[in-house]
């Protein structure tokens, strides 16, 4: 028996405190409010005198959101912020499509890792993939919005009481597992600029009770289509956006005169050189395939020569077309769910309960029909390219490198200019005349479109349990609830790629699949002379190591295998063997067209991931009222736990086994080392082979204790066991609400949670993707041994990332403060209500990607090492593959004096330039560290670079650091009736105030190092954290005429400006295009969603009821902020690409 005074109850989704949008339920009326379990708490309660925040969006909210899908709803939660679920938001993996179609839920910006999402209470299965920074999530899209009843959003932290993953809190997705009568809906949404491609849903849910009402029966399905819709029909798109692609194959030329290379010279693009020299870049060639300028892309739209964004100094000079015909703003899907739920009440005191869910998804990617791999492979030269040296009886260094040069050492004839005349580098078909490196572009040319690669997504879930009541113990109550739940998720992503061996094979002339190489494998090429002399050096002595060199495992420049082949073989083209042509003649002249039987048998189709999740939990809960105290009753509950996860992955056999390739020659010119290549020329360390299982116990104990008057109290307290590694933690929980008048509650919380690592970020690693960061070694005075290798010398620089395991990773923690108030006044202000929350998360030893700047950091070491010997230094012009005329007569890598270049030079860099900051040939700041002194293991630099440019870096997780993020939650509302109807007027607002991160390696300089380490209200690193703007709201309208027959509401959202973080240098780096578009705030943003619904009941009651909406969400269609981002050129983290949108929906009740 409680001794609190009866105040007045409001409904729970009345109140501002539960309730995250408008209309739901300006027509009800005040009602008791059952004792009832909510999210944060195992006993039962007045959910008004609930000592932790909890939201409640109920099915009303959901609908007047226009929602199609629950990440509709997320996606407008205040608290939720930098979720990887728009188009284009997941980085580095956008282009795979991992996470294309899937949405997932970030509370506080902390990361979905740290948000603990649950469907009945009970968890479920991740999905089959994971976001780029190795994030696993609950792919919520999966789940049918047809079957939920509401979700309930604790946002205090949660380890307490559900274990691992709540750390920033817990989100309930409850299903109407007690549904009654029958409903069909059917909705239908459309982006204004393209309304023939659609959003179509169809769902209906029937529902059964006996006539006791101690049975239930609920079975429910939906069907969800979304059309592709393409990037140009996005609100952001307009003049600025830039999305193009590579046409044709051109790389880079040896086009080295000590080589006696003969180029053609209508390859050469003087401008780009001189555009290069004015904006203080390399004075070195640049080349575009001639044929730009007279072809066109498949529309009869012109192809054009680089980007309008390149860096300053460096002009792409590729031949492009524009892509944004095949780019999509949204991915095609097609998704099918199906939802029951059964329950039986055997008596009072026992209850079986059950529910089932079924979803299969097949989601179109963006593809143009055009695939570039992912590195770059070697192109020789046909025989004759090189011009002979009459000194050295007509040989010169380059001819090595020329198709079938060393076939005498097998017995086979040298082939001839005569012999190969179908070579497309050839000058006679018009190709560039000089062996090169290249990335393999190939597919339709010019784009088509039309590979329709697809990603295919299932989640299976099953629950069941008995619960009950029952008295004991001096009539004091009890229950209890004893459950399994299992639940499953799949991920297969099915794309082409080229397959490594063929595609090295087919560049040189030995592809197809009715090509038999006659050369051999296994030729040491790299020590064989072929000419007068053993002392006259050969090209690959040159340049040999680079084209061989190991990026990062399994993934190499070239194979020596298929350079020996190329080398040793004298039937390139010919008896079945088909060259691959990069160059633009390959769509110009038909006899130098890549054959589809070709491009076939180079691309495969394969499943770049087939990966399955699994998950099993026993959960048994007892609670029950203890003795009487001050305030009240006190209650108990305790409770076990045992999961148990299994993590699935298949690699394709391109990945694994992948190749067993030559690795090294010994003194006899045999093979003496093999190592581990992956035939996928996409990727290696991006797919893995594994069967991991996790366990883990657990034990949790409640009290709730009313020590005095209108006091409520929460004390919890788990430990829970994962074994080995992780080991075990004890996690509490202290809450406390108080009541001093019926229309005021105070309450404040402190809890301890903590989140374990990731099965596959722990055992394999995180996958490949991308980061840019400030790199201190690119920029030529450092590299020039000038200055030192600082931030204030660096540049920024993107590269690649490979993972690697990270077995010794541990847990992180958090410490979670809140304390906030509920205020619902009488009299005169009788409607209003006001909560505000202000939270605190102190979160440590993040599991975290490594920084880029930390993962070099072995690298900067060695450099420093190296660049203290003048013995180490070269002329930086000798390291390019073409240098120019300045370094006539030097060999590759020529040796320089660094000691004697400053006495001539002096040691400012400036003096080593010309008035328009080129670097002058064979200065003091020319004169740099031999790039190959320096070489360290996980640290790839581009072979032949002049700007030291990154390709490769390798980051494991760790963890490390401290994140403290604070703010307040805000919410007011008020409802009003009137002769015209019942109005309501709420608001909803969420202030990050700090979201500071310190002890991070690698972050000593701040973010993006700027000196900021305070990310709220910035667009963060998008590594350690992603775009978090400290200021976001919305204010809603809602009206309803008194025969709740006519509805109209209105929401206008805000997201407040913030800080773009790498402005400066994105100005410091862009051209004067970029300089003019590239913006230091990102500004704020308005928008309003508008929505009418009439409820029509039929005359004749077998009809039912009809409930007809329709509604424009950005129905102004709001102008979004500018952000410069790549293509995007807005921020997918926190908005919505699609502007205005329209739908209309039936409903009919039955």
């Amino acid at each position: 028996m409680s001794n609190r005074p009866g105040f007045r109850k409001k409904s729970l989704l009345l109140g501002v405190v539960t309730a995250i949008s408008c209309v739901p339920a300006v027509a009800q009326q005040d009602t008791e409010v059952e004792e009832v379990v909510v999210t944060g708490s195992y006993l039962r309660g007045s959910p008004l005198d609930a000592p932790s925040p909890v939201q409640v969006v109920d099915r009303a909210s959901i609908e007047a959101q226009g929602a199609a899908q629950i990440w509709d709803v997320i996606k407008n939660l205040e608290v939720n912020s930098g979720s990887v679920s728009n188009e284009g938001s997941d980085g580095g993996n956008a282009a795979m499509g991992n996470v294309s179609g899937m949405a997932n839920i970030n509370l506080r910006n902390l990361g979905e890792n740290s948000t603990l999402t649950l469907i009945n209470g009970k968890r479920f299965a991740p999905a089959a993939t994971a976001t780029p920074t190795g994030g696993e999530f609950v792919d919520i899209n999966t789940i049918p919005l047809v079957m939920v009843e509401r979700m309930e959003v604790l946002t205090d932290g949660g380890s307490a009481l559900y274990g691992s993953d709540a750390v920033a809190g817990v989100v309930n997705i409850i299903m109407r597992n007690q549904f009654e009568g029958f409903e069909l809906y059917g909705d239908v949404q459309a982006i204004e600029k393209d309304m023939g491609n659609q959003d179509q849903t169809i769902s209906a849910i029937w529902g059964w009770s006996n006539d006791t009402g101690s049975t239930h029966f609920v079975i429910s399905g939906e069907m969800f289509r979304r059309d592709p819709v393409p990037i140009s029909a996005a609100r952001y798109f307009d003049e600025r956006s830039e999305f193009s692609g590579t046409v044709g194959g051109l790389g880079t030329p040896l086009a080295n005169a000590a080589f006696g290379t003969r180029i053609n010279p209508a390859y050469l693009n003087q401008a780009l050189v001189d555009q290069a020299v004015a904006e203080g870049g390399q004075n070195t060639p640049r080349y575009t395939d001639p044929l730009c300028d007279t072809l066109t892309s498949a529309d009869g739209t012109p192809y054009f020569v680089g980007t309008r964004t390149s860096q300053r100094g460096e002009p792409n000079s590729s031949c492009r077309e524009n892509t944004y015909h095949w780019d999509l703003l949204n991915v095609g899907m097609e998704r099918d769910s199906i939802a029951g739920a059964f329950d039986h009440a055997f008596s009072d005191s026992m209850e079986f309960y059950s529910f089932a869910q079924y979803s299969n998804s097949d989601i179109q990617r963006s593809d143009s029909g055009t695939y570039t791999s992912r590195g770059p492979t070697m192109f020789l030269a046909q025989p004759g390219a090189h011009q002979g040296n009459p000194a050295w009886g007509g040989y010169s260094i380059g001819q090595p490198m020329e198709l079938g040069y060393f076939a005498p050492a097998i017995g086979l004839a040298r082939p001839t200019a005569a012999d190969i005349t179908n070579a497309p580098t050839d000058i006679r078909n018009g190709g560039i005349n000089a062996p090169s490196y290249a990335n393999m572009n190939i597919g339709s040319s010019p784009r088509e479109g039309g590979g329709n690669q697809m990603s295919r997504t299932e989640a299976l879930g099953v629950q069941a349990g008995l619960k009950g009541e029952f008295m004991a113990m001096n009539d004091r109550r009890f229950n209890y609830d004893v459950s399994y739940s299992w639940s499953s998720t799949s991920f297969e992503l099915e794309y082409k790629t080229f397959q490594r061996d063929r595609a090295h094979l087919a560049a040189n002339g030995l592809g197809g699949p009715n090509c038999t190489p006659n050369g051999v494998p296994d030729f040491d090429f790299l020590s064989a002379r072929g000419h007068i002399s053993p002392f006259i050096p050969t090209g690959w002595d040159f340049v040999g190591s680079s084209m061989t060199q190991l990026f990062f495992p399994g993934f190499v420049f070239n194979t020596y295998e298929s350079l020996s082949y190329a080398l040793t073989s004298n039937n390139h083209g010919k008896d079945g063997c088909e060259f691959y042509n990069p160059f633009l003649t390959r769509q110009s002249d038909p006899s130098l067209a890549n054959s589809q039987e070709l491009i076939d048998w180079m691309m495969p189709t394969i499943r770049r991931a087939d990966k399955r999740n699994k998950l099993g939990v026993f959960d048994a809960v007892l609670a029950g009222e203890l003795f009487e105290m001050q305030g009240g009753m006190a209650q108990f509950a305790v409770g076990a736990q045992y999961r148990e996860q299994n993590s699935k992955s298949i690699a394709p056999e391109m990945n694994q086994p992948g190749l067993n390739a030559i690795a090294g020659f010994g003194p006899d010119g045999r093979p003496n080392a093999y190592r581990y290549v992956s035939n996928n020329f996409e990727c290696s360390e991006c797919i893995f082979n594994y069967d991991h299982t996790r366990t883990t116990n657990s034990a949790f104990m409640e009290l709730s204790l009313p020590f005095w008057n209108n006091i409520e109290s929460q004390v919890a307290l788990r430990y829970e066991d994962y074994g080995g590694q992780i080991g075990g933690e004890l996690t509490p929980k202290v809450a406390l609400s108080w009541r001093p008048t019926d229309e005021l509650l105070f309450r404040g919380s402190f809890s301890q949670s903590f989140r374990a690592p990731n099965i596959g970020v722990q055992l394999e690693g995180l996958e490949s993707s991308s980061v840019t960061f400030r790199d201190p070694i690119s920029a030529q005075a450092v590299r020039a041994g000038m200055v030192p290798p600082t931030n204030d010398n660096a540049e920024p620089e993107s590269t690649y990332t490979v993972g690697s395991p990270a077995p010794d990773i541990g847990n992180e923690y958090a410490d979670t403060f809140s304390a906030g108030f509920i205020w619902t006044p009488g009299g005169a202000l009788e409607g209003l209500s006001i909560n505000a929350d202000f939270w605190r998360f102190e979160v440590e030893d993040r599991v975290m990607p490594q920084p880029g700047i930390s993962a070099i950091g072995h690298e900067i070491e060695a450099f420093q090492a190296a660049a203290a010997n003048p013995a180490n230094y070269v002329y930086n012009g000798t390291i390019s593959s073409s240098p120019s005329a300045a370094y006539a007569g030097l060999d590759p890598y020529a040796s320089c004096d660094p000691v004697a270049l400053e006495a001539q030079w002096g040691s400012d860099p400036e003096a080593s330039k010309t008035a328009s900051g080129q670097t002058i040939p064979l200065s003091r700041l020319d004169c740099v560290v031999d790039p190959r002194t320096y070489v360290v293991e996980g640290v790839v630099r581009s072979a032949g670079s002049t700007t030291g440019a990154l390709v490769t870096i390798s980051s494991a997780a760790i963890n490390a650091g401290k994140v403290t993020a604070d703010g307040m939650d805000l919410k007011m509302a008020y409802r009003w009736d009137t002769d015209m109807g019942r109005f309501r007027i709420s608001t909803d607002f969420t202030y990050v105030n700090q979201y500071k991160l310190s002890d991070v390696p690698g972050l000593e300089l701040g973010l993006r190092e700027t000196g900021i380490f305070d990310a709220a209200g910035t667009t963060g690193d998008g590594l350690l954290v992603r775009s978090l703007p400290d200021k976001k709201g919305n204010l809603t309208l809602s009206w309803s005429s008194l025969d709740a027959r006519h509805s109209v509401s209105v929401i206008n959202r805000f997201v407040g400006s913030y800080q773009n973080l790498s402005y400066q240098d994105t100005f410091d780096n862009g051209n004067d295009y970029v300089r003019s578009i590239v913006n230091r705030e990102i500004s704020s943003y308005h928008s309003v969603d508008l929505q009418y619904s009439y409820v029509h009941e039929w005359a004749n009651q077998n009809l039912g009821t009809s409930i007809l909406t329709v509604g424009a969400l950005d129905a102004f269609n709001a102008e979004l902020p500018f952000h410069y981002s790549g293509a995007l050129n807005y921020d997918a983290y926190q908005f919505d690409g699609r502007g205005r949108r329209l739908y209309a929906r039936l409903l009919m009740q039955f």
